[in-house]
């Protein structure tokens, strides 16, 4: 069976979310070689090199390669005009039994081949309150083309199928999981790594997208409650802004010169295994996720994980981190205490967090995503 992976999302210096599943569920299926399979990519007169991100990430397995030189993926993302006169096949140049795409914007109107779609997440439906309006309208006109087009979806999570199914009756889903490398993500106790960046223990740590639906703002309260009680905390942020998230940085400016709170940006690999493996906890009380992987990624550096007990999160978690209601403002920062004032409880949280990750791999999911291929 051929199978054409659409490789775009992980052609950026900054993979997060939708471009990590990208290249790693591409990684694990062409590593794992069981159809035949090909990769597909946009990159008009090659403007923005992208070329380099297939060779870093794919280079290895020497997939058959479909580039597409005369169109700007950008230009996709505005609207599905171009395939008025063509398909996805001939700009690509692209043919396959079967068609994969790893995040719902944007898909093809026109394509000879069956379709597969990752759904990760219909947030921008289900919690307008959280997103910007121009987004919201690209959202909803991707998804009129998903229901118009009717692909099989793969969904990250039980939650995400429900949601799917609850707002539109749509059944042709399937539910794969994602995974963690364990190659970049184990404990790894580096005390120099957190010198070089004046990080004291103890310190509890967030890592990800600074934006309204990660509940920054609930931390930050914490942090308010707790310093006072326990004055050598820290708490250390790590990621990018998000357009929604100007509540979060005028907030910030609050504590400017308070030394324990730290905002580090944007950080490698490495340098986020580290800082996992030090913490006293990883915090992750979102409103709302589709999967919640960074749940998974502390777990398999033995940090331990205090995060939502709403939409996904409890799916992923299972009983391996303390769960919270991240509209409870009093819930989040009683857990804090409790567990930086308990070595007993992170040991537990530990034992269970290393236990649970083992249940989430990237081949596990590339296995299960083969299944779904084979019976399309």
């Amino acid at each position: 069976m051929r199978v054409v992976l659409e490789a775009q999302h992980a052609c950026t210096d900054t993979p997060r979310g939708i471009p990590v599943y990208t290249a790693q569920l591409i990684r694990a299926l062409l590593r794992r070689n069981t159809f035949d399979y090909s990769v597909s990519f946009f990159d008009k007169g090659r403007e923005r090199g992208n070329m380099k991100y297939i060779d870093r990430y794919f280079g290895e397995y020497d997939p058959k390669l479909c580039e597409c030189n005369s169109v700007s993926y950008r230009d996709l993302m505005t609207g599905n005009e171009i395939y008025a006169d063509t398909t996805y096949n001939e700009l690509t140049g692209a043919q396959g039994d079967i068609f994969h795409f790893p995040n719902l914007t944007p898909i093809p109107s026109r394509l000879d081949g069956k379709m597969v779609v990752t759904v990760h997440d219909i947030l921008p439906l289900t919690h307008p309150e959280f997103f910007y309006d121009e987004l919201i309208d690209s959202f909803r006109r991707s998804w009129q083309l998903l229901l118009d087009i009717k692909p099989h979806i793969m969904a990250d999570s039980l939650a995400t199928r429900k949601d799917i199914s609850d707002m539109y009756g749509y059944d042709d889903i399937s539910v794969v999981p994602l995974g963690y490398n364990p190659d970049i993500y184990y404990p790894d106790h580096d005390p120099d790594a957190l010198s070089a960046l004046g990080i004291t223990k103890p310190y509890v740590f967030y890592c990800g997208g600074i934006d309204m639906r990660k509940n920054i703002l609930g931390i930050l309260d914490a942090y308010d409650e707790i310093s006072a009680e326990i004055p050598d905390v820290r708490f250390v942020f790590a990621g990018s802004y998000f357009k929604n998230a100007q509540p979060i940085a005028e907030r910030m400016k609050k504590y400017e010169n308070d030394p324990r709170i730290m905002y580090l940006g944007y950080i490698t690999d490495e340098l986020k295994r580290k800082l996992i493996s030090g913490a006293s906890m990883l915090l992750f009380p979102a409103f709302a996720e589709g999967f919640g992987l960074p749940v998974i990624e502390a777990m398999a550096c033995g940090c331990p994980v205090i995060t939502s007990g709403l939409s996904s999160m409890p799916e992923v978690a299972g009983d391996a981190a303390i769960l919270i209601d991240p509209y409870n403002e009093g819930e989040l920062t009683f857990y804090i205490k409790k567990l930086l004032l308990s070595g007993s409880l992170q040991a537990e949280l530990r034992s269970k967090g290393l236990a649970r990750a083992e249940k989430y791999t990237w081949d596990d999911t590339a296995a299960a995503v083969e299944k779904v291929y084979s019976l399309l």
